[in-house]
């Protein structure tokens, strides 16, 4: 079985209520929650959150388990893992069986192609030696040519200086950013509480106009502008 887990916390700060923001015509995580269901991979569409207006926004977009999340996993301090950890223990209670694998769709991320949920599930499916597979977009900043960091006596460097082997731009290895968008588990490395990223973790290359974690009103309104005038999707008014 694959559930994914669609985890709406309702105390965010930068930018009020983000989560159900009225986006393109519906509340932010509404477009999350369609997305996972016309994949049509998942067994089980959770939404996780503290709040029963989020949850019954899920269940109108389409979620068959509402989770009502503790005050101690909707805290500002709270990481994703022990989240997630909830989220699969009240699936399988609730299937009776356990999950094979557990999807993390960020309510944030809401510009997807019809093909990069199952995509991401194609990817850990074929390949059994990964415990994970997280999604990516090309990275705006080469650590190579643009990305720099300050050191020790204040001047800037390469993050990662260059060798004889690139000496063109064309030459250096290629190189992405985690947009946060998808990260896809077998269900084995979510209960070890591994990290989102060790030796055996896969990638999903998504569309750099899909490179949007909204987390501030600027980032809402260029996430909206680009959903319309890219994407055919009602304004965000």
């Amino acid at each position: 079985m694959k559930m994914c887990v669609v985890a709406a916390r309702a105390g965010s700060k930068g930018l009020p209520d983000k989560n159900i923001k009225m986006f393109a015509g519906k509340p932010l995580l509404a477009h999350t929650v369609e997305q996972a269901r016309e994949s049509g991979i998942f067994d089980i569409i959770a939404v996780t959150s503290d709040s029963d207006r989020y949850l019954g926004i899920g269940r109108d977009a389409g979620a068959n388990l509402l989770i009502d999340r503790p005050a101690e996993l909707a805290t500002d301090t709270i990481s994703k893992p022990p989240v997630l950890r909830h989220a699969l223990a009240m699936a399988e209670a609730e299937a009776g069986q356990e999950m094979e694998m557990l999807f993390d769709l960020q309510p944030t991320s809401p510009l997807r192609m019809p093909g990069d949920i199952p995509g991401a599930a194609r990817t850990l499916s074929e390949r059994p030696d990964l415990h994970n597979v997280v999604s990516v977009s090309h990275a705006k900043a080469s650590p190579y040519y643009t990305l720099v960091e300050e050191t020790a006596d204040g001047r800037v460097e390469l993050s990662k200086p260059r060798d004889g082997r690139y000496g063109r731009r064309q030459d250096l290895p290629s190189c992405y950013e985690l947009n946060g968008s998808i990260y896809a588990w077998r269900r084995e490395p979510i209960l070890a509480e591994m990290p989102a990223l060790t030796d055996k973790t896969g990638f999903w290359l998504m569309a750099d106009e899909c490179n949007f974690d909204i987390d501030t009103p600027l980032d809402f309104a260029i996430a909206g502008f680009v959903a319309h005038h890219h994407f055919g999707w009602p304004e965000t008014r």
